[in-house]
């Protein structure tokens, strides 16, 4: 995706640049600078008409990043829901909406990191449900559970650990 606005790092950037498009009464380039970073329609027009102080909480930066890479990557099955589960870890743990945001996280590494664990940590298929499913006996299918897709998610997006 092309960005006529940039890359910001935190939210803070963001409510800036919204606020210097509401000074100039460029209300075009307010919804465009929105639906780059995933802001709803509506959310720009309750900024423009004062009901809100400014145009993104950090959860509205951080769930409308996820959205906008969740799209790029076109995410289906197991992967969007690792996505939702994340979005929910941002309401759940305030301190992830930031981490989430920052230019240099992307949803993409952490699924990746999410996958690459399943990988390692591959379990054999018990012979009763192989069959049952029909698929081969000696079957592995590679797994990771919530609790350490929150693992990854703290270390990537809040420990800012290389995954």
């Amino acid at each position: 995706m092309i960005r006529k606005f940039g890359i910001f790092d935190t939210v803070e950037e963001l409510n800036r640049a919204a606020a210097a498009q509401k000074a100039e009464g460029d209300e075009e380039a307010l919804f465009a600078l929105a639906a780059e970073n995933g802001i709803g329609q509506e959310d720009v027009q309750d900024y423009l008409d004062g009901e809100v102080e400014e145009l993104a909480t950090p959860l509205m930066a951080a769930v409308g990043k996820l959205d906008m890479e969740a799209a790029e990557l076109g995410l289906q099955s197991q992967l969007k829901d690792w996505k939702e589960y994340l979005s929910y870890m941002c309401v759940e743990e305030p301190e992830m909406c930031g981490g989430v945001f920052r230019e240099d996280r992307h949803l993409g590494d952490f699924l990746a990191a999410g996958l690459k664990h399943a990988s390692r940590n591959r379990v054999r298929v018990p012979d009763g449900i192989a069959k049952k499913a029909g698929i081969p006996q000696a079957s592995y299918i590679g797994m990771t559970g919530r609790d350490e897709l929150r693992r990854i998610a703290r270390d990537y997006y809040v420990k800012r650990v290389v995954v």
